[in-house]
């Protein structure tokens, strides 16, 4: 899989307003839960080349949000707008989150 594929998967999967952990996404692409640091490499290519709204739904399993560069506010900015439900420990809560919402 190629960053252009995952988009591509996400795309289809993760729209506006939903989420998808980084164990998910390792299971569409390589068949397996834990395949984190691929994945990590996928979304920052696809960040790179201008898909960052994409890769920004994609968090940790417990709810926490990437270790990007540039820091979490900018992707907690964009699930905050888009209705993301977070913890008050800044956690995207799972709970409040459908089925159909977790991509």
């Amino acid at each position: 899989m190629d960053w252009k594929q995952l988009v591509a998967t996400r795309g289809r999967r993760v729209p506006p307003g939903s989420v998808t952990t980084y164990a998910r996404v390792s299971l569409w692409g390589y068949g397996t839960r834990n395949q984190n640091q691929p994945v990590r490499s996928l979304l920052r290519g696809a960040a790179n080349h201008g898909y960052r709204r994409l890769t920004n739904r994609v968090v940790r399993t417990d709810g926490r949000l990437a270790d990007l560069p540039e820091g979490p506010d900018q992707q907690r900015h964009q699930l905050l707008r888009e209705g993301v439900p977070f913890t008050a420990d800044g956690r995207v809560d799972f709970d409040k989150i459908s089925a159909k919402e977790l991509g």
